[in-house]
């Protein structure tokens, strides 16, 4: 009787293993399909292109308070355009593109002034892309890289610090298309 014991408890752990994954592709499925609500606030980002889940004309509006709602990451870091050591707090780009159910094999990051920046969704699966919308515990703002800037913690990966990375680190993120 003693020997079933172990195939016992490995029957149980393969069910909970196969149970927990199921619960989370589920919910993942469940996050991208729910409706998205129309932004009260400002419109922050928005979010066009090849998605399943729109709240405005075929297209995603973010205000900063459905922004908040997101799951939130944080990190410090140094950068080339600031002195010193910062913490930056935001939503990750693939929290977000998973949200809006995007579908497309790219997502070009377009800023204010029109300089864009074209990133591979492999890229975002596997870099911690942050849109920040809090640096130093504070909102940012238009005139200080606001109210958006897609960071990477470029201190603890020396990987993200060359030209590629660099020029894809866009300050006053304001709309992501997906192709």
């Amino acid at each position: 009787m003693k020997p079933a014991m172990p195939e016992v408890r490995g029957r149980r752990s393969l069910s909970i293993f196969v149970f927990g994954l199921l619960l989370s592709a589920w919910s993942s499925l469940l996050f991208a399909a729910a409706p998205l609500s129309a932004p009260q606030g400002r419109v922050m980002l928005t979010v066009t292109g090849k998605i399943a889940v729109t709240n405005a004309d075929g297209k995603a509006e973010f205000d900063m308070e459905m922004l908040s709602a997101l799951p939130q990451h944080e990190f410090s870091t140094e950068t080339p355009w600031t002195e010193g050591r910062h913490h930056f707090r935001g939503v990750l780009l693939s929290d977000l593109l998973r949200r809006v159910g995007a579908e497309g094999a790219e997502v070009r990051a377009v800023a204010l002034n029109e300089y864009h920046y074209d990133i591979e969704r492999e890229l975002v699966a596997e870099a911690p892309l942050l849109l920040t919308t809090h640096l130093d515990g504070q909102p940012m703002k238009i005139r200080h890289k606001g109210p958006i800037w897609l960071m990477l913690p470029l201190s603890d990966h020396p990987r993200f610090s060359t030209k590629r990375y660099h020029e894809l680190l866009i300050w006053q993120l304001n709309t992501l298309d997906v192709y």
